[in-house]
């Protein structure tokens, strides 16, 4: 059974959860231009959404940072029932450098 730095886990935890946010700030800016301003108070949902996925980036970069963290190893055995590869890589701290929307797609 393969193991994983949780340290190097959490990293990739909050690798993704700033790409989350990031994309969550385009869509609603994309939302904002598509419907009246006015209608805007309806993407409230979204900013709470968005602060969300900055505070657990936030949390789960200053966890990796731990001294505690860092010796730590876990069985990757969740991380291989993940169904996106580029995401189990991450997590593994083996980013898919080539990663594009779509090129992917992983039916399940």
């Amino acid at each position: 059974m393969a193991q994983v730095e949780l340290a190097v886990l959490l990293e990739g935890m909050a690798m993704q959860y700033a790409k989350a946010f990031s994309e969550c700030r385009s869509l609603e800016a994309i939302m904002l231009d598509a419907c009246c301003q006015k209608e805007g108070t309806s993407l409230q949902g979204l900013d709470v959404l968005m602060q969300e996925l900055e505070q657990m980036s936030v949390l789960c970069h200053r966890l990796s940072m731990q001294s505690d963290v860092q010796s730590v190893q876990i069985s990757d055995r969740a991380i291989e029932h993940l169904t996106l590869s580029h995401l189990r890589g991450l997590l593994r701290g083996r980013p898919i450098a080539s990663y594009a929307p779509g090129a992917d797609v992983e039916l399940f």
